[in-house]
Order: structure tokens, then C-alpha cells, then sequence
């Protein structure tokens, strides 16, 4: 927050210099009324580190786990009767983030003027997933607030839930990849290169493989070589970048990340356990199916997933019901389609769908154990054959040498 200094004149006509932190300058003029002070001079001080922190703050996101406290922190203050600009008062001097922070001060001053929670919500976009702002809008509507933020503040638990278990179970596998390049990095570069000043003041036949890491030490030691090496990468990962922000790119990536094998069957689980959470939270907040949909596909982040919702919504435009479409794409298993139909015929599709995200969480448990299980042995067996490599390369010559004692 700035700060000004300012100059007034008091009741008695005496001038009064001081300083403020305030919003804007208005803030300072109304503050300086307040105590009947005519405002003489205004003049805002540059501190740049705040200016720099406050830059920082304004393009750092939201956390998830931050926003989950928020939200389950605000249905228990509204389910304890507490007024909604009460609660965003205290809330937005808890929060875990100083951004969300200074969002929940903005929505608590724009209600306060008069202002929904959803249209005071929708001005923070970067912060509140259409989902979120979907279901506090059918809350509202419905007289059902404090419900709604109860089943947003699950949502948003079993979505950080999971994303930390993908994260602890890709903790080891980078942890041995990093060492094992670390490993590889000082052998190549610090180790050997010790020993061949050695070798090249012996006249014996250099192997093969103590040749090849030869000509691999000399190319990674040489700058122009790791300059080059550094804009080809660069440029490469900046095209590769572009092109899959375009739509075309997009698609083929996120098509990919669901075909690949093991990595693409976890995706997949992924991409339909939040299919399901997701619509069975909208349908069981009053959310109609058709505007549920919408919401579904803009939230799933797979623009695979996106179109088949966009072609499955228009099918029950046509008046088809919502599993009927459904099993024409593979993405979704057949236990999905069928426990969909028995909760269209049993009208509580709702409950089914979040049964059904349930059980593909816990798929998507067993799959990250099963595929972390894979990866430690690969990453090991490669890491010992390069170093397996690097001591052979090594030991040849010293073996070639002891041969002509």
C-alpha cells in the first residue's frame, strides 16, 4: 500500500504536515475531512521495494490449498449466522496469501456497496474457476450459500489432495534423475579429464569406449560448443512453447498425455475422476445439465475433454440423455457409462458421479504407485549403465597397460 505525505490546515489555520498509507489519494482527502482538515498538498512517496512487492503480488497466483482454507473457513463463518461482510472482514486479515488477501478486501468492499457475491467474485477470475463462481451464483440463487461453500471447500480439499499425491510420487523419481546427472556431470567433466592427461603421455592404443568419452568430455567442456547447445535448446523449447498454445498443439499434446502408456492411463483417470466430481457437484447444486456441461469442459484442461463435452452437450440439445453420447468415446470407461445410466434411471445421477470420482481417485493412487514402482528401476538400471560405461572407459587403458608388465 503507498504511502503519502501530506499538508493541511487544521480548524485553527495551522499547518499540519504528516504521512499516510493509504489506497489512493482520495482515501488520504476523506481520512484528512474526517478530522476537518483542509487539504493544502498531496504528494505520494516512491518507495520502490513496496512498488516492486506490490508488482509481485499482483501477478503471483492463488494457491489452491490457500483458497480451500478460505473457502472452508468462509462456510463455517456463514453457517454460524455470521453477515457475509463480517465474515470477508476477518477473513481477509487470516488468509494464507496476501493475494487472495487483498481480492477478499475488493469483494468485501464491492458487496458491501451493494454488489452479489458472484458478480463481486467474477471481477477476480484469475482466483475463481468458472466452476467456483458457478456454484456460489446456484447457492445464491437457491438460498443455499452456506451448503454450497461446504461442497466447494470439498472440491477444492480432494483437488489439492490429489495433486499432492501426484507431486509426492514424482519426488523420488526427479530426486534419483537429478543425482544421477549430478553424478554423470562430475565424472564427465572433473574426474576424467584428470585421467586422460594421464593416458596422453602413454603411447598405448586408446579403446573404443575411453575414445568415445574422450570426444563426449572435450564437446561439453568446450563454451562454444554449450553456448550453442544452450540456443538450440532455448529456441526449440520457445518454439515447441508456441506451437502448443495454438489450438492445433494443444489438442495433439493433450491427446498424447492420454494415449501414452501408463503415464496416459493415470491421465485419463485423472481427466474423468474430475469430470465426474466436478458435474456431480454442479447437478447437486441445482446447476442445470446443459450449463453444467459448459462449465465442465472450460474447467477440465484437456481441450480433448473439452470438445467431446462440447459434442456430448450438443447431443442432449438433440435429446439424447448424458450416457447415451458417452459411449462413443473412449476416454470413458464402460463402468463410467453404465453407472451413469442406472443414475439417470435411478435419478440420482449425482451421487453416482461422485462415487464414481471416488473410485477413480483411488485408481489413480494405485496407478502413481505402480508407475513410480516402474520408474525406479528404470532410472537406476540407466544410471548404472552410464556409470558402468564411464568406469570402463576408464579402466580399459589401466588393464592395457598392466598387460605389457
Amino acid at each position: 500500500m503507498p504511502v503519502f505525505h501530506y499538508e493541511a490546515l487544521d480548524t485553527k489555520g495551522r499547518v499540519v504536515q504528516g504521512k499516510m498509507q493509504a489506497q489512493s489519494v482520495e482515501s488520504v482527502i476523506e481520512e484528512l475531512r474526517n478530522v476537518h482538515y483542509t487539504v493544502t498538498n498531496i504528494k505520494e512517496k516512491k518507495d520502490y521495494l513496496s512498488t516492486l512487492k506490490d508488482l509481485v503480488i499482483k501477478y503471483q497466483g492463488v494457491s489452491l490449498y490457500a483458497l480451500a482454507i478460505f473457502t472452508r473457513q468462509f462456510a463455517t463463518i456463514f453457517n454460524a449466522g455470521l453477515p457475509i461482510i463480517r465474515g470477508l472482514d476477518g477473513l481477509a486479515h487470516q488468509s494464507l496469501s496476501k493475494k487472495l488477501q487483498i481480492v477478499i478486501r475488493q469483494i468485501h468492499d464491492d458487496v458491501k456497496n451493494g454488489s452479489s457475491l458472484t458478480r463481486a467474485m467474477q471481477k477476480h477470475a484469475t482466483v475463481f474457476s468458472p466452476v467456483y463462481i458457478a456454484l456460489v451464483r446456484a447457492g445464491e440463487m437457491a438460498g443455499a450459500l452456506g451448503e454450497i461453500l461446504e461442497r466447494l471447500a470439498e472440491l477444492l480439499e480432494r483437488e489439492y489432495s490429489l495433486r499432492k499425491k501426484v507431486q509426492t510420487a514424482m519426488t523420488y523419481p526427479i530426486f534419483i534423475f537429478v543425482a544421477a546427472v549430478a553424478v554423470i556431470f562430475l565424472l564427465v567433466n572433473y574426474i576424467f579429464p584428470q585421467f586422460v592427461n594421464l593416458l596422453e603421455g602413454m603411447d598405448i592404443a586408446m579403446p573404443w569406449p575411453t575414445t568415445l568419452l574422450i570426444y563426449i568430455t572435450t564437446i561439453c567442456r568446450d563454451p562454444i560448443v554449450i553456448f550453442l547447445f544452450i540456443v538450440i535448446a532455448g529456441v526449440a523449447g520457445f518454439l515447441f512453447k508456441q506451437y502448443f498454445q495454438t489450438p492445433l498443439g494443444r489438442r495433439q499434446l493433450d491427446r498424447l498425455l492420454i494415449e501414452l502408456p501408463i503415464i496416459g492411463k493415470v491421465n485419463n483417470n485423472v481427466a474423468v475422476s474430475r469430470f465426474c466430481r466436478t458435474l456431480g457437484t454442479l447437478l447437486n447444486s441445482g446447476v442445470p445439465m446443459v450449463h453444467a456441461l459448459d462449465v465442465v469442459g472450460k474447467v477440465s484442461g484437456n481441450e480433448v475433454i473439452s470438445d467431446i463435452v462440447d459434442e456430448i452437450k450438443m447431443s442432449l440439445k438433440s435429446g439424447m440423455r448424458l450416457s447415451q453420447p458417452m459411449r462413443a468415446y473412449k476416454i470413458f470407461p464402460p463402468m463410467v457409462t453404465q453407472m451413469i445410466a442406472v443414475g439417470e434411471e435411478t435419478g440420482n445421477l449425482p451421487d453416482i458421479l461422485t462415487k464414481l470420482a471416488n473410485a477413480y481417485d483411488s485408481e489413480v493412487e494405485t496407478s502413481l504407485d505402480v508407475l513410480v514402482a516402474l520408474v525406479e528401476p528404470i532410472m537406476i538400471v540407466v544410471m548404472g549403465g552410464v556409470v558402468m560405461f564411464v568406469l570402463i572407459a576408464v579402466f580399459l587403458p589401466i588393464y592395457s597397460i598392466l598387460q605389457k608388465f
